[in-house]
């Protein structure tokens, strides 16, 4: 079933190219009904025929992505991108080269999608963080990884959830007759075996009794915490308490589609089969995962309001049985791509499987923290978990720290096979919390923003402090990250976060306040005796303009220098000018047009103190008359 509902998701990046011919008719309604081993004869007949274009190139290349034949895949695939402009195909593409090890190419192939589709989640993914594949290599393993070939089949099995000592799972390994024709592989049943925390031995596999599975199709389970509920999902062909009272009219494209169901524990069967009231004939449910606390049903679909080919949605579980509405987990967690097999853990994280965001290739394992209704950052769980080619439906008992997945790696005894793992390095976490606070007074500075980037300048997120002047931000152990703020009339500011392993990390970052009444507030420039050059220490300072102005770019200044009352009246006045027309000239130079700056003179016309002609004072209180102001003439 994993195939059946992912590839007929990924036919959404096929659509929108030329129109079929009746050369094409044929092979084309195999592909529609998922029939690709028939589609692949008939697409390469067509070329045999002289007939091949970029539309039949471009669906025997899809045609064999799905089947995952990636060396076939990226030969017509290759054909077909080079005169084609379609974004899926260059992504697809992308993540064939990554299954053959290409990365390289692969990155090139990225950035071609990412021109095309620029606003698109997976290209802005891309663009923060485009070396991902040689970090997620190079990164410590935090799993080992058991192949348990003996266990499996020569058929598909995936979808393994741990519950009470046992793990059910999806196969095909009934050897039915009947088979369906994208792999002509028999149909899914749910089976059940016991399973051996110590040893990891799984034993005793039946497939599972009551009234769950049927002739066709049978999938992914999960529990309710009580374990009186069983969610699976099934198709919906001919299901007695489905949503359908009748047999299964198939839709416009005569294809049946995956409906989410409820069984209950009746004298040790499951059986009370009833369909869910979000299933529809016009699109796919599937995927539950239950929420530790029983109260939510979480599940991927493609229904009206979903991002890409597949989201993850869940629906409230109320007191009374009845379900909420569907509500999506938004682009944080699902992108343009296909998200499914969400899975929760008992220490909250949702652990899913996505082709959207940067991962290996293919299908990737990712993980995220909850956090009420919204989550931390998305993190691919790395190798050997994942792989270049489909890893998908983690399961993980947090207690021993072990679990299992599914992949279709080279070296299994199937096409789908399940596999053991353990976690030998634990999550680790840091919560980091920056407070932002007035330089001078330290007053804490709510509703300001703050922007976290990483170790390469990219952009992970925007946030805003709370009415305690913090953000808060967690994410994985031993990543170093800068975290900037910005504040209407102060200057940006920024710090460097190091990398720790420590749980909880805090830090101020201080703001200078910079505009004061209609002035621009900056530490005093000086000069040299009788000279009129910038300084290094000036030049500090006058950047800081730079910084304000590009900040407000209508911004007209008008530079005024200042003078102490010693020496001629009309020296100073010269004096002043000279170095606050050297003012203006070093903010011109960086970039600000020399329409929003002017350099004036005021000698000792405006001091500010008592220390005129004749009045003995302190150099302190010289050194305030001698001063540069900048008068903001429009904001």
């Amino acid at each position: 079933m994993k195939k059946y509902i992912y590839t007929s998701l990924l036919l959404l990046g096929t659509l929108g190219l030329n129109a079929q011919t009746k050369e094409t008719a044929k092979a084309d309604t195999y592909f529609d009904n998922l029939e690709y081993v028939n589609a692949i004869s008939e697409y390469l007949e067509v070329i045999e025929d002289g007939k091949g274009n970029d539309y039949v190139y471009g669906r025997l290349a899809d045609t064999y992505y799905n089947v995952f034949n990636t060396t076939d895949a990226e030969k017509w695939y290759k054909k077909v991108v080079v005169t084609g402009n379609n974004p899926e195909q260059f992504f697809k593409y992308a993540q064939i080269l990554k299954a053959n090890g290409k990365y390289d190419k692969a990155n090139t192939w990225m950035d071609k999608f990412s021109s095309l589709a620029p606003n698109d989640v997976r290209a802005v993914a891309h663009k923060n963080n485009p070396n991902i594949v040689a970090k997620l290599l190079g990164d410590s393993p935090k799993f080992k990884v058991t192949p348990i070939t003996e266990f499996n089949s020569k058929y598909s099995e995936f979808g393994p959830v741990l519950f009470k000592n046992q793990v059910y799972y999806s196969s095909a390994r009934s050897g039915k007759s009947r088979s369906y024709g994208w792999n002509e592989e028999p149909y899914l049943d749910i089976y059940v075996s016991d399973y051996d925390a110590e040893t990891g031995a799984l034993t005793n596999e039946s497939k599972l009794g009551g009234k769950v599975n049927t002739k066709y199709n049978e999938g992914t389970v999960n529990f309710s915490p009580d374990g009186k509920t069983m969610y699976f999902s099934g198709e919906s062909y001919e299901r007695t308490g489905s949503l359908f009272s009748k047999k299964f009219k198939k839709d416009t494209e005569g294809k049946s589609t995956i409906n989410l169901y409820s069984a209950t524990m009746v004298n040790g069967q499951w059986s009370d089969v009833k369909g869910l009231p979000f299933n529809s004939e016009n699109h796919n449910t599937g995927g539950p995962a239950v929420s530790t606390d029983g109260k939510r049903l979480y599940f991927n679909s493609d229904m009206k309001g979903t991002i890409g080919g597949s989201d993850l949605w869940y629906v409230t579980i109320n007191g009374d049985g009845t379900y909420g509405d569907p509500v999506n987990l938004g682009n944080k967690i699902n992108t343009e791509g296909s998200e499914m097999f969400p899975f929760i853990s008992s220490k909250g994280i949702l652990y899913f499987t996505s082709n959207g965001h940067p991962g290996l290739g293919m299908m990737d394992i990712f993980a995220a923290k909850m956090k009420g209704d919204d989550f931390g950052s998305v993190r691919n769980a790395g190798a050997p978990i994942n792989s270049g080619n489909d890893d998908f439906s983690f399961t993980i008992d947090e207690e021993s720290q072990k679990g299992f997945f599914a992949s279709n790696r080279s070296g299994g005894a199937g096409s789908d096979d399940i596999y053991a793992f353990e976690q030998i390095i634990p999550v680790c976490d840091v919560t980091l919390t920056v407070q932002v606070v007035d330089s001078k007074t330290k007053a804490i500075l709510p509703m300001t923003a703050v922007v976290i980037y990483d170790e390469n300048n990219n952009k992970i997120t925007n946030k805003t402090t709370d009415e305690n002047g913090n953000v808060q931000f967690k994410y994985e152990c031993n990543q170093a990250f800068k975290v900037e703020a910005n504040r209407e009339l102060y200057l940006n500011n920024s710090i460097a976060i190091a990398k720790t392993d420590n749980k909880e990390v805090s830090e101020q970052l201080p703001l200078d306040i910079i505009i004061v009444d209609n002035k621009v507030m900056l530490n005093p420039i000086f000069f040299e005796l009788d000279k009129h050059n910038i300084t290094a220490q000036g030049a500090t300072e006058l950047d800081k303009l730079v910084a304000i102005m590009n900040k407000y770019p209508e911004m007209i200044i008008s530079a005024e220098s200042h003078t102490d009352s010693r020496g001629k009246d009309s020296y100073n006045l010269a004096l002043s000018d000279r170095r606050a027309k050297s003012t203006a000239q070093h903010v011109i130079s960086k970039g600000i047009d020399a329409s929003r700056i002017t350099g004036k003179g005021k000698g000792e016309t405006q001091l500010i103190n008592e220390c005129a002609n004749g009045v003995k004072c302190s150099e302190e209180a010289h050194q305030a008359n001698r001063r540069s102001e900048f008068i903001i003439v429009k904001k």
